[in-house]
């Protein structure tokens, strides 16, 4: 099942650390480019671009970027890129050999709204909802319902602050028994080349599960589905156009029968891409304190699908918010884009995007930096990062101790004197030999780890002197988890490998799973996205 709506509370998909060791280094020499806008010189993100004459090809990342092997410059020297929108141009791929990296403008491409279509002797303007629904029900016709295989690029990985964060990058292999099959049931995946990135940043804070009892990892108004923590799966969820019989997400749900009856549709310019003309439609929803905006490209020949976007917002002045697709301030809370283009006569998925925002509570303001445990004293000492305030630091109800998970009473607490971010602590004993027992364990504090962790100090309305609250989290952090997967090339003809070099769905991608070799694996490469550069 996929994002499913209950109340205000929508089901995602859970997101397990990847834990594996890089089973691959890519080190073939690539020509290395950026794609822009020629009008508004801003990056041309999931543009295709193919070597000429060649079924291999690239999607352009988010910044525009994207590299091609030089060896391919030996089969066929042209590259052609194309994107929706724009006029398609090719470029000498020897010429850009010479250069570290390469700066391509695409002039855009956009047409006024076509008025009428003809039916018979009458004129009639077909409406936005019109053609939604002939593109839904010419799906069987305009898509693959015999099996096929997809080989590309697959990645995960979190961004924040305009930075790639626990990149995972693999080639992997789809075969997938048509549309008329249930995905999630049906489809097979191989892993030929892992990699976990050592050159962007890694952090296991942002990279480890959801923690929704300790707020240590959340995703705002939702609730995660497990799926394995396998990211690949919970991607291929998202492609309503592949799913679009089954349920897939809030608010589309089943794309074949829910999706008409709960969107507002209208028809925008039409979008080119070099001589064919697509009906540009957008859509919106809102259902308390939610709202959906997007939009569907169509063909207008055969109603092919070309591509659905999608995100879901969520209205709360009190939370940072974006602007949303329809020029609304909105919190995101997920966005998903996938593209298809025509291979012998159908439809075949040319990339899909997904991510979600998920949240990472800041560092308290006030916390304790260290329990320690004064044998020769004999009491306990709470050394914190701020001044404390001595009136609430004096009530002893506001501590809880337990050692080895039995309750500890206390006799006498009070703050330091000669430190004001300390506070002392004298615990007290039913009889003397408890008392002795009880320091035994702490009379070499520094080997005796374990029993350290069986003292557990419980803190409750203690501030300090700025009002600061012990542990509690005043501010979050948002972060963007993103999965994508990009095709390279689309096969009619294979064969499904044995079980034991498949994929198990139900682990993370990136943790013990088997690699498939590939005899031709050097025709396919790692798009990493390049660093960001200044137009």
């Amino acid at each position: 099942m996929g994002l499913k709506l209950k109340a205000v509370i929508f089901v995602l998909f859970i997101a397990f650390s990847i834990k594996g060791l890089a089973q691959f280094q890519d080190s073939q020499p690539y020509v290395e480019g950026y794609l822009y806008d020629a009008e508004r010189k801003e990056p041309i993100p999931f543009a295709t671009i193919k070597v000429k004459g060649w079924s291999k090809g690239v999607v352009t990342n988010r910044n525009g970027s994207f590299k091609v092997p030089k060896k391919f410059a030996e089969l066929n020297d042209t590259l052609v890129v194309s994107s929706m929108g724009y006029y398609t141009k090719t470029f000498l791929l020897r010429q850009m050999m010479a250069k570290a990296s390469n700066i391509i403008f695409l002039q855009p491409h956009v047409f006024g709204l076509e008025e009428t279509v003809v039916y018979g002797k009458k004129k009639k303007r077909l409406s936005a909802r019109a053609i939604v629904r002939k593109a839904i029900r010419a799906i069987p016709e305009n898509f693959p319902n015999q099996p096929f295989g997809l080989t590309g690029y697959y990645r995960d990985y979190q961004w924040h602050e305009n930075d790639y964060l626990n990149l995972n990058e693999a080639i992997l292999s789809i075969y997938d028994q048509g549309f008329e099959s249930k995905d999630d049931q049906s489809t097979e995946f191989a892993l030929h080349t892992i990699l976990m990135n050592e050159n962007f940043p890694r952090d296991s804070i942002s990279d480890k599960p959801y923690d929704y009892e300790n707020k240590s990892k959340i995703i705002n108004r939702a609730i995660l589905d497990a799926y394995g923590g396998n990211e690949l799966r919970i991607l291929r969820v998202h492609d309503a156009i592949r799913n679009y019989d089954i349920s897939s997400y809030a608010f589309v749900y089943k794309l074949k029968s829910h999706f008409l009856k709960s969107h507002g549709f209208e028809r925008g310019e039409d979008i080119f891409l070099d001589d064919d003309s697509f009906y540009s439609i957008t859509f919106t929803k809102s259902q308390k304190g939610y709202s959906a905006f997007g939009q569907l490209l169509i063909d207008k020949e055969n109603f092919s699908i070309y591509k659905l976007y999608y995100s879901l917002f969520f209205r709360d002045a009190d939370t940072k918010s974006v602007e949303s697709g329809n020029g609304s301030k909105e919190e995101l809370i997920f966005e998903v884009v996938s593209e298809y283009r025509p291979f012998k006569n159908k439809m075949f998925l040319n990339y899909i995007t997904f991510n979600n925002s998920f949240l990472l509570p800041e560092p308290p303001r006030f916390f304790v930096e260290e329990l320690r445990v004064e044998v020769a004293t004999q009491r306990l000492s709470l050394q914190f990062n701020n001044p404390v305030n001595e009136q609430k630091a004096s009530i002893i109800s506001n501590y809880k101790l337990e050692f080895f998970g039995e309750p500890l009473s206390i006799k006498e607490v009070f703050p330091d004197g000669s430190s004001p971010n300390t506070v002392l602590i004298y615990p007290l004993f039913k009889n003397r030999t408890k008392a002795l027992d009880f320091y035994s364990y702490f009379k070499n504090y520094k080997a005796n780890k374990e029993a350290g962790e069986k003292l557990r100090c419980r803190l409750m309305n203690i501030t300090d002197i700025n009002g600061n609250l012990i542990n509690k989290i005043y501010d979050y952090k948002e972060f963007q988890q993103f999965r994508e997967f990009f095709t390279q090339e689309v096969q009619q003809d294979f064969e499904i490998p044995t079980p034991a070099f498949l994929m198990n769905m139900n682990i993370p991608v990136f943790e013990g799973q088997p690699l498939l070799e590939k005899d031709d694996l050097e025709n396919y490469w790692m798009n990493t996205p390049l660093k960001v550069i200044e137009n």
